[in-house]
């Protein structure tokens, strides 16, 4: 299947069904910025299963973590082993929510980083175009 569409089918496209180059135009923008973003997910994804363990941690994560387990550890030792159980259970979905989370904003940065690092590029190259 041949999904990749160049500016010139979409002006094709849009001149045949009589819709303003301007619309075509934004509509190919659109799509492109929609396939980069897929691209950069899949991209970001990977960065972070391969360099996942290597991301710091701040101070402040360290001093929620602790005070998340000392709050654990006190109610897990007035629970009977049922209520132990479902908290075991609570936790690991909640841990799972928060890995699932994190991944979601990590995948967000990598874009929004992306297009920052592009802005850069794109301002930086105009200093050094000729007039």
């Amino acid at each position: 299947m041949d999904t990749m569409v160049t500016a010139g089918k979409i002006a094709e496209i849009a001149k045949s069904h009589r819709v303003s180059l301007d619309y075509a135009l934004k509509f190919g923008a659109a799509c492109y910025d929609a396939g980069m973003v897929e691209v950069l997910k899949g991209v970001a994804i990977e960065v972070l299963a391969r360099e996942g363990n290597n991301i710091a941690t701040s101070k402040y994560t360290k001093e929620r973590r602790l005070a998340v387990e000392e709050k654990y550890k006190a109610l897990e030792s007035v629970l009977n082993e049922q209520e132990k159980q479902l908290l075991e259970d609570f936790t690991d979905e909640l841990y799972a929510l928060m890995a699932a989370e994190a991944e979601d904003h990590f995948v967000e940065g990598f874009i929004h980083g992306y297009r920052y690092l592009k802005l850069l590029s794109f301002t930086s190259y105009a200093d050094y175009t000729e007039e």
